[in-house]
């Protein structure tokens, strides 16, 4: 005799605990089914498709990545330019407050040595300083007659102790001057190149050129794209209409071995020639309407899916020669 023991907790038999475990269990993997028959199977032409478009889109980038390029660094070289001629333009400035402060010195001078600005002493002073600026090529203005003869006059005389302290003044401020003229024509021959810069870029037209060429690219692919698709289109029709007409001639075939085994019934079974022959012409109009009706369901469907797929698939002064001038320094 046999013991069974049952052991139970709460009030509730193990077993049917278990039952109802594996019913649970069941009942969350059920909705975690996947049925093979509702996934898609790229077909060929999918398949081509998608390569001819990541050939195109990788050709089409390359060629506007490479004009984004070569455009950035035109761009950069642009503005190296402008950083460079704004410092030129800020040290042009600098030096030029350099010079009011010579100005400012030479005023004090003229106040401390109590010199009318109406005075000889004066005007000799300012024709030395032109004579000075001269010299050093910093400009020609171009002398007077009345100002040549004076400083023939002047090369024999001697520098009051104000002009000598505002001459030394004047040769500093000079080398400042020759600094402007210096940092003026660097100026001048960067901003001559940026500007260069700016209408070789206008010429080349890089990035125009390059989204022509991407959009030209895509449109031939689209083309293409298009052309595979009719063509898979095309054959799946060619492929329906071969196995069509291979049912067809299966069907005849049947239809012929019918007859004669119809021919042979006809010498044993005379009495039901009418009944065979009645069959065979329902069973012969009944497979023609089916064929028909089947044909031009597999045309329909072969078109709806060309659209389908077409719509889901739908970038010096010659007279001052001989003069010779001590500043007095």
């Amino acid at each position: 005799m046999s013991l069974t023991i049952k052991a139970v907790q709460n009030g509730i038999n193990d077993t049917d605990n278990l039952k109802q475990g594996t019913v649970q269990k069941q009942t969350a993997n059920k909705g975690k089914s996947v049925f093979a028959g509702r996934i898609p199977v790229a077909t060929k032409a999918d398949i081509l498709v998608q390569e001819k478009r990541k050939s195109v889109q990788k050709e089409a980038m390359r060629l506007v990545s490479d004009a984004w390029g070569k455009d950035q660094r035109a761009d950069q070289k642009i503005d190296d330019k402008r950083q460079l001629r704004q410092t030129l333009l800020s040290r042009i400035d600098d030096t030029k407050e350099r010079l009011k402060d010579f100005d400012d010195a030479k005023a004090r001078l003229q106040e401390q040595y109590e010199v009318d600005p109406e005075s000889q002493e004066q005007k000799d002073l300012e024709l030395l300083e032109k004579y000075q600026d001269y010299l050093k090529g910093l400009e020609n203005p171009g002398f007077t007659e009345e100002e040549r003869d004076r400083l023939k006059e002047l090369q024999n005389m001697s520098r009051t102790d104000y002009q000598v302290e505002v001459l030394k003044l004047n040769e500093e401020a000079g080398q400042e001057k020759k600094k402007i003229e210096k940092l003026q024509l660097q100026e001048e021959i960067l901003r001559g190149a940026i500007a260069g810069a700016k209408n070789d870029k206008l010429k080349s037209k890089d990035m125009l050129n390059a989204n022509e060429a991407k959009d030209q690219i895509m449109d031939a692919a689209s083309k293409d794209i298009m052309n595979l698709l009719v063509q898979e289109g095309k054959d799946n029709i060619d492929a329906k209409v071969e196995e069509d007409q291979k049912k067809a001639e299966e069907a005849e075939e049947k239809q012929e071995e019918q007859q004669e085994r119809i021919d042979e019934a006809k010498e044993n079974r005379k009495d039901q020639k009418e009944i065979i022959e009645g069959e065979l012409k329902s069973d012969k109009l009944e497979m023609e309407a089916s064929f028909k009706q089947q044909e031009t369901g597999e045309m329909e469907q072969a078109q709806n899916s060309i659209q389908k797929i077409l719509k889901k698939n739908k970038l010096i002064d010659e007279d001052l020669k001989g003069i010779e001038i001590d500043f007095g320094f």
